[in-house]
């Protein structure tokens, strides 16, 4: 699975239904009821790093916010919540 982030396209790994719905239980707890839980946020950006299948090496050269930036990118993936090119 491909993920564009930082002017680049990230080889991730794909992930099945089960990871999916723990990635998505996760997210829901960091922004339950309208408020931002940072702990629970970054918890869920982990999970997305764990499940990624990349590793130190490929973001040795990022900046924390960068890393954090691919880090949602990979999530949304994960979540479906990526927006195709023809507007689906």
């Amino acid at each position: 699975m491909k993920v564009e982030a930082l002017k680049k396209s990230w080889e991730i790994k794909d992930v099945a239904y089960a990871d999916r719905r723990k990635i998505y239980q996760l997210n829901v707890k960091a922004f339950w009821d309208g408020e931002v839980n940072p702990d629970k946020y970054y918890e869920v950006l982990e999970e997305a790093w764990q499940l990624s299948g990349l590793g130190e090496s490929d973001v040795k050269d990022l900046s924390m916010p960068e890393v954090d930036q691919l880090l949602q990118a990979i999530l949304s993936a994960y979540l479906g919540l990526e927006k195709n090119a023809d507007g689906d």
